[in-house]
């Protein structure tokens, strides 16, 4: 008896093993159509990722370790087309005025650094790192600066960001005549959620207990 309780025990162990095997091989794969996070621009003198705060907020960060001011994000939303405002290409939303880089003094371009030229580098790129943080809701947009929500009634919305302005290059163009530290200034992606949560609260019929009122008529 003993021993065919041991068997039986052996038996059970080894299916476990196998199903926990089966388990984790599973979760080690992505499941189909899962999108990779994409979390910005995370190298060079300036970095910049935006993060889903939920409730139709997205908070915005330039992190800038050179003394140029001027690089700034615009974003769009939902994949909507850049506006033509008569500037010789497509605006997309600028901040409240900008959401734009920060750095301690002396900056540049207003902040006493003074002119930039190839003889007198007057723009570094080996400053102590300075953040610059924005928050915006996307229910509450500014109309002054941008335009009204696409698609309101989804409750997330696919917002896309990058950094544009700023000098062509801090010390000068690179090598391959690309500007420095702005990447290639392709979009990076963030999903904005809560901006139409479903309503709680309230009764409805399927939360009435037939059987306490049937108790209270005498039925």
């Amino acid at each position: 008896m003993n021993a065919l309780i041991a068997k039986t025990r052996l038996r059970v162990s080894a299916a476990f093993a196998v199903a926990a095997g089966t388990v984790l091989a599973l979760s080690a794969q992505a499941p189909a159509g899962a999108q990779e996070v994409d979390n910005g621009q995370r190298t060079g003198p300036v970095q910049f990722w935006a993060t889903d705060l939920g409730d139709c907020k997205a908070e915005f960060t330039i992190e800038n370790q050179t003394n140029v001011t001027t690089y700034t994000i615009d974003w769009r939303i939902d994949d909507e087309e850049g506006r033509d405002i008569g500037v010789g290409f497509p605006v997309w939303r600028t901040g409240t005025p900008n959401m734009s880089s920060k750095s301690e003094l002396p900056s540049w371009p207003d902040g006493g650094a003074g002119e930039n030229t190839p003889e007198n580098r007057t723009m570094v790129s080996d400053r102590a790192p300075v953040s610059a943080t924005y928050v915006q809701d996307l229910k509450n947009i500014n109309a002054e600066w941008n335009p009204p929500l696409p698609n309101p009634e989804a409750d997330t919305h696919k917002v896309d960001y990058r950094i544009v302005l700023g000098p062509p290059g801090n010390n000068g163009q690179t090598e391959t005549g690309t500007p420095e530290w702005l990447g290639d200034r392709q979009w990076h992606t963030v999903t904005v959620t809560g901006c139409n949560p479903p309503v709680t609260g309230g009764g409805s019929l399927e939360s009435l207990d037939f059987g306490s009122l049937a108790s209270l008529f005498g039925a």
